[in-house]
């Protein structure tokens, strides 16, 4: 799969993290799969009494890996994204930088052949214009009777023909970076495999009764999660009243109407999405990852995000699940490895799996990490 696609290195952004996705959304693993994806399951003659709750953390266990498994491509995406920039932009420069050495090198060979002409400088001259003309170069300030214009000349070759280094050794840089990003992607795609069966496998060991008792639990616990954020917020709500009371109304509606016109914006985008496909890497406009989503949707009302959920999750200020406003970016996992978006009425709007696409869920459908505030 991943290891036999080859990317071109100019193709970027969107188009390649759709491609890319392509191959791996068959083989993520998905909250769909642990919770609402059961299979039939082997039948036992009777159950061990802490079966479910031992299926429950082996499958909690491996949503997380998983998550973790996401973000570590998403970052490795991110490395890709940004070593192909700096190598298209090196490659430019390097043309160009080539073509002006060279022509330096000229004009400064026809100086020193000048000067050797002129009596100025030994036969060595010649070596300017022989395979041993950088030998020479390197030793032209040193030698008596040179021109100051030719050594001058030759400064300034010396200059660019270290700039010329610079750049070769940035883009053997990239094209390793590269390499090595695209091997940790195919490396990752195997182990979502793996952890995609090994869900599978704990699913596989409980009979239909142990796995209808699964389901029951995860969605109570899914909805308690959702019952305390609701709760948080609520209270949120009650305090904030009572403090805007103290405040200068001007100075609180000009502040009020700033930050929830940029957190409408953004929530209006990742709205705008909803239904759309989960791409790994992906950054839009055709597919999206769950930074992705986040990075794009603020951008559209003019707040710059970093790429990944883990630098995001380092982005504006830290506020607690009793403090949670629109837009507000909540993080689920260790990590963290899963961000959405905070839209109000215990709500979420993310890029959630490859199986589920982008859509709404509640904000206590995981287990969350912290939250930002980022407008």
């Amino acid at each position: 799969m991943a290891q036999n696609r080859q990317a071109d290195s100019k193709t970027r952004g969107a188009e390649k993290g759709r491609r890319l996705g392509r191959g791996l959304a068959a083989t993520a693993l998905s909250s769909a799969i642990v919770v609402s994806g059961l299979v039939a399951g082997q039948t036992r003659a009777a159950a061990e009494p802490d079966t479910v709750s031992e299926a429950k953390s082996e499958l909690a266990a491996i949503e997380d890996q998983s998550h973790k498994l996401d973000a570590q491509y998403t970052t490795a995406q991110a490395n890709l994204d940004k070593a192909e920039k700096s190598l298209k932009s090196a490659e430019k420069d390097l043309v160009s930088q080539r073509a002006k050495v060279a022509s330096m090198r000229k004009t400064l060979s026809a100086l020193a052949a000048n000067d050797y002409q002129n009596g100025n400088i030994s036969l060595s001259a010649q070596m300017v214009t022989s395979g041993d003309a950088g030998q020479f170069l390197s030793r032209l300030t040193t030698m008596q009777n040179v021109s100051d214009r030719t050594k001058s000349r030759f400064q300034s070759f010396q200059s660019e023909q270290a700039r010329l280094q610079t750049l070769e050794k940035q883009a053997a840089s990239d094209r390793t970076t590269i390499k090595a990003s695209r091997d940790s992607q195919a490396v990752l795609l195997k182990k979502t495999k793996a952890k995609e069966a090994d869900a599978k496998k704990v699913l596989a060991s409980l009979t239909a009764q142990e796995q209808q008792k699964l389901a029951r639990e995860q969605a109570a616990a899914a909805q308690s999660r959702a019952n305390a954020a609701s709760q948080n917020s609520r209270s949120e709500v009650r305090s904030d009243t009572s403090a805007s009371s103290t405040s200068s109304s001007s100075s609180s509606s000009s502040s009020s109407t700033s930050a929830s016109g940029r957190a409408a914006t953004a929530i209006a985008f990742a709205k705008s999405k909803i239904g759309g496909p989960y791409v790994y890497g992906g950054t839009g406009p055709t597919g999206y990852d769950c930074s992705g989503l986040m990075q794009a949707a603020w951008a559209a009302a003019g707040v710059s995000l970093p790429r990944t959920s883990q630098e995001q999750f380092g982005a504006g200020t830290s506020v607690s699940t009793s403090n949670l406003q629109p837009g507000d970016l909540v993080f689920y996992y260790s990590g963290p490895s899963h961000v959405g978006m905070y839209i109000g009425g215990g709500q979420i709007v993310h890029a959630a799996n490859p199986s589920a696409g982008i859509k709404i869920s509640s904000v206590g459908e995981m287990p969350i990490t912290g939250a930002r505030h980022v407008g």
